[in-house]
């Protein structure tokens, strides 16, 4: 985010104007390790730095770090729950959250923290992100079931086709849920969940991309047989790089794992720290897996009865 010279007054004098120089270098130093004051304004420990000072090198500091909008987020809490023990009612907020707003980032009340704005823009780290750092997030694998002979037996125009109609089905139902597409293959692909309520919204963006697939082989597909998807959701933890082939992940690992060796084509399978954390309404569609060793994975299949008989979708 580009952060004007306007905001940044503002938000220093919001900040002289609510605390003084104690706590304001106590909340800088939750985003800037064994930060220092005086050794940033250069005034000497023996004498007091003027509020108004200490203010505009603190939120300069946080800009040029890149830490604004986390240290946004700390007034906001402040205001909202206190520090130490006390609630600062902290100026001109109303006024700086907007001008965020303007600039493509809200604020995620479940996070406590602001994210971009998935109607303006869509980047693989939801504007917010570090490089490098370690978060939880939960991953969404989709593969094409025989890629190989299908590449084989089609023109490449009609096979490029209808990728190019996987992945937009696929980015509908994960973006709207607010994932992000991580990698694309041509064939299939690694999406990633991190808010509002990751497991759920992945499970439901796996189960729809299995509707949504049976209705295109059923209606648009150009193939002459159906093209059909593995789909494994797996939650775990995971370095952020914004070049996918620099992460190194047991998570992703995992996911791979559970896709090519537990998941059938039409289905989507579970891991079970995914299972055990959905919505109720979600997971009761779910069933375990038919294996003798029981790895611990659910599945959903899409299937309908007919004439009193259960049947499944074989597309």
């Amino acid at each position: 985010m580009d952060i004007s010279g306007w905001l940044v007054n503002l938000t220093a004098r919001a900040v002289a104007e609510s605390m003084d120089v104690r706590t304001m270098r106590h909340l800088a130093s939750k985003l800037l390790h064994n930060y220092d004051i005086h050794e940033r304004t250069g005034f000497p420990r023996n004498i007091a730095i003027p509020n108004k000072t200490a203010a505009e090198q603190i939120v300069k500091d946080l800009r040029d770090s890149g830490l604004f909008l986390e240290f946004v987020d700390l007034l906001i809490e402040i205001g909202n729950t206190g520090h130490m023990g006390r609630k600062y009612r902290v100026p001109h907020l109303r006024e700086i959250v907007l001008e965020i707003n303007k600039a493509g980032f809200v604020y995620d009340e479940e996070f406590k923290m602001f994210v971009e704005d998935s109607k303006l823009r869509r980047t693989k780290n939801w504007g917010v992100l570090r490089e490098a750092e370690e978060y939880v997030f939960t991953f969404l694998r989709v593969d094409t079931v025989g890629n190989s002979d299908m590449v084989r037996k089609y023109p490449d125009e009609l096979i490029q086709s209808a990728y190019f109609d996987l992945r937009a089905i696929v980015q509908k139902s994960v973006e709207k849920r607010n994932g992000r597409i991580w990698s694309w293959e041509g064939d299939g692909g690694t999406v990633a969940f991190y808010f509002s309520q990751k497991n759920n919204s992945a499970a439901l963006s796996g189960i729809e991309i299995i509707h949504e697939l049976f209705f295109y082989n059923a209606i648009r597909s150009r193939l002459a047989e159906p093209l059909r998807v593995r789909i494994a959701v797996h939650s775990g933890p995971c370095e952020f790089r914004f070049k996918c082939e620099d992460i190194r992940s047991e998570a992703l690992k995992k996911i791979a794992e559970i896709e090519s060796n537990y998941t059938k084509p039409g289905n989507v399978t579970f891991s079970s720290n995914v299972y055990y954390s959905l919505d109720p309404i979600i997971a009761e569609q779910l069933k375990p897996l038919d294996f003798e060793e029981n790895p611990l994975f659910f599945r959903y299949e899409l299937c309908w009865e007919e004439n009193g008989k259960r049947v499944r979708n074989r597309v």
